[in-house]
């Protein structure tokens, strides 16, 4: 545990210190509270307030990219949106309305009192308008009725936009976090009703303050007064909520305490049973408990609201007695003017003018948020991909290349080596070799080696470091990725299982026909799979995986063991086997091919999972369906393909081992040989298949 400390140590700092990351240590400071470390940004924020210069710049800079963003809101449903807004205003409108009433009700029945003889009609009008006024919650249902439906559209829209965003992302680009999105379609309504609330508390205090400034009982200088404690308050106080800050922890009891602790979740189950080894995780525990002792592991947002004199809250009570004093001093000085009444209406005045003053700053040191998500919501569409787009159409309309052949390919001194890989090694080192259009060729050679990696250049899931790739004769980057994809077809190990019908998981590899249900049986009969479709009672139109929504709540198991019957049919998810997806998945494959523009198939080690026989049909239907076509088999297995192979590479560590036929290669007895025979052994009598029998051993 230790070491994964010094590890996160290392880490964090040498983040801090490297130039080219945004912000630089200088722009830190550190502190320790309890079992957690914070880096805090070092900005200009006055305490508590939340409002620094860097996010006054950020919102003011972002005007345009906001003003946007409204229009959009706004163009969804003009409407509701005008609705929404009015209601809005109208909530701090009532406000100033409940206070008129409030303070006229209590100076009615004063007088009333004072002269023993009440006036009935003054009385019963101020309560009338104070009834009329509590109807107006009719406001807050329409408001409560209108908020989740343009909530709906909102997010519904800004949900369409990050699924277009997000799908255009390449893989090297969708796996750095550099670039990553954090946008997600809820943030797009937080900002607008975020947003919509600070208006409405503007206008709220501004309406209050007018208001009480005007009244005879309160005036400007009582205004004054009483806003002096929310905001002493709310600019002293300490809070890392406002703030921006990196939270972790490397106490290393602390993290031996969660790492033993998380031990109990169902997943290690089986294992901490089997193994017997519950009595140990709870001996180390204890001792990780034992040595973390009295350190705070209250959370740090906590703790560094935390005042370390008691000065700021004696001053914050005082400033908060200035109202009462006000008051009190007017009443010595000018008694005929004071009453009880208006001791009572100040109170009120004073009470109101705090919430308001309070929630304004909260929602106003949102803002920047609001403003950030915002930006990030647009910037996911303006994420620059690392792969980028050639201008050459493919394939190319050229008089030495036959539509009827398949992809020519060349590697010419390739190296790669994966983005944020910890290997030292790269993954491909001065990689070349020559596959005329047309062939089959095999790639092998041990995990690691590099072969999958191939695959993924060919695809343009990356690109090389170094050295080229030629298809048909120009660099592979001078084609369009989408004619370069149309024309190939793969099938991996990698592969996945979408969350949606059988049927559409098969179609998806010839989207324009996913309905085609005569088309996706075929594919399907060719793919191994049409026996797993008739397993299920739904067919093609089983969902494996469907979304979850079913739910239930404080169910007892003897009470409501219907309704837990119920709960348990909804929704139930089904399985398969390693060998039925990847019979699935090879379906796919197929119905791929009947787009008719294959010029490329490509099969990484996709049997793993399939037994022998299983595994020699899908191989044997997938080189009579991709006859002409240039084929690439990565596999480490060699069984049925080396025999019909034009060209086998043989891969070690990255790097091209030796390359030719099997007869070739069998006669260097090298790599290839070595890696044939270990698997020639299980198979045949003798040991080692030698040179002098290769004639043999090529029909294995």
């Amino acid at each position: 545990m230790g070491a994964i400390v010094e590890k996160r140590e290392k880490l964090v700092s040498e983040t801090l210190k490297d130039p080219t990351v945004g912000d630089n240590a200088d722009a830190y400071t550190s502190l320790d509270l309890g079992v957690w470390k914070v880096l805090l940004a070092r900005e200009n924020v006055a305490r508590g307030f939340g409002v620094s210069m860097d996010r006054w710049n950020t919102v003011t800079a972002a005007y345009p990219l906001l003003l946007r963003f409204l229009k959009e809101v706004y163009a969804l449903d003009p409407q509701m949106v005008i609705l929404f807004i009015l209601l809005k205003l109208w909530g701090s409108v009532e406000s100033v309305l409940l206070l008129y009433v409030s303070s006229r009700l209590l100076q009615v029945i004063e007088v009333g009192l004072a002269e023993g003889r009440p006036d009935v009609h003054a009385i019963t009008q101020a309560i009338v308008a104070r009834l009329i006024l509590t109807l107006t919650a009719t406001t807050n249902w329409m408001r409560d009725f209108t908020c989740p439906v343009l909530e709906s559209r909102v997010s519904r829209y800004f949900e369409d936009y990050l699924l277009r965003a997000n799908l255009r992302l390449d893989l090297p680009t969708s796996t750095d976090s550099s670039s990553k999105s954090q946008a997600r379609p809820g943030d797009a309504w937080r900002s607008f009703d975020g947003l919509c609330e600070v208006a409405q508390r503007v206008f709220a205090l501004v309406s209050q303050l007018a208001f009480i400034s005007q009244q005879a009982s309160g005036g400007l200088a009582f205004t004054l007064v009483a806003v002096v404690r929310p905001v002493w308050t709310l600019t002293m106080h300490r809070t890392l909520w406002l703030k921006p800050h990196v939270v972790y922890s490397e106490n290393t009891a602390y993290l031996r305490a969660q790492s033993l602790q998380s031990m109990s979740a169902s997943r290690y189950r089986a294992d901490v049973i089997a193994g017997n080894i519950a009595g140990w995780i709870t001996s180390e525990y204890r001792r990780a408990r034992d040595a973390l002792g009295t350190v705070s592991e209250e959370d740090a947002w906590s703790q560094y609201g935390m005042e370390r004199t008691p000065v700021s809250k004696i001053a914050s009570e005082w400033t908060g007695e200035l109202p009462t004093l006000y008051w009190a001093l007017n009443a010595m000085l000018r008694p005929a003017k004071f009453s009880m009444s208006s001791i009572a209406i100040l109170q009120q005045y004073s009470a109101s003018l705090n919430y308001s003053l309070q929630m304004l700053f909260w929602d106003v040191s949102e803002v920047g948020k609001c403003v950030t998500d915002i930006k990030i919501l647009y910037e996911t569409a303006n994420i620059k991909n690392q792969i980028a787009d050639g201008d050459a159409v493919y394939p190319r309309a050229s008089a030495d290349v036959s539509e009827s052949q398949g992809m020519d390919i060349e590697l010419q001194n390739v190296s790669f080596a994966y983005p944020g890989e910890k290997s030292k090694e790269s993954a491909l080192r001065d990689v070349s070799f020559y596959i005329p259009a047309g062939a089959l060729a095999v790639i092998v050679g041990a995990n690691g080696s590099g072969k999958s990696t191939i695959i993924k250049l060919l695809r343009r899931m990356y690109d090389a470091d170094s050295g080229v790739v030629h298809v048909d004769g120009l660099p592979i980057a001078d084609y369009r990725l989408a004619d370069l994809r149309q024309a190939q077809a793969t099938l991996t190990q990698d592969h996945e299982l979408y969350p949606l019908t059988l049927g559409e998981n098969i179609g998806l590899g010839y989207a324009e026909h996913v309905d085609d249900e005569e088309m996706v049986m075929q594919a399907a009969r060719d793919g191994g799979a049409a026996a797993l479709l008739d397993k299920f009672t739904d067919g093609m139109k089983t969902n494996l995986k469907p979304v979850m929504t079913a739910y239930g709540y404080q169910l007892d198991d003897e009470k409501h063991k219907s309704l837990k019957t119920v709960l348990g049919k909804l929704e139930k998810t089904a399985e398969v086997s390693g060998g039925e997806k990847q019979r699935l998945v090879a379906s796919r494959t197929f119905m791929r091919f009947r787009t008719g523009k294959i010029k490329l198939l490509s099969v990484d080690e996709p049997s793993s999972a399939l037994d022998p026989t299983g595994e020699f049909e899908l191989f044997e239907r997938l080189r009579e369906t991709g006859e002409g076509k240039t084929m690439i088999f990565v596999t480490h297995r060699f069984g049925h393909l080396t025999k019909h192979a034009d060209i086998i590479i043989c891969m070690k560590e990255g790097k091209v081992a030796e390359s030719g036929t099997h007869k070739e290669l069998i006669a260097l007895g090298g790599e290839y040989a070595s890696l044939y025979n270990v698997q020639a052994q299980a198979f045949t009598e003798s040991e080692v298949i030698s040179e002098s029998n290769s004639e043999d051993s090529e029909e294995y």
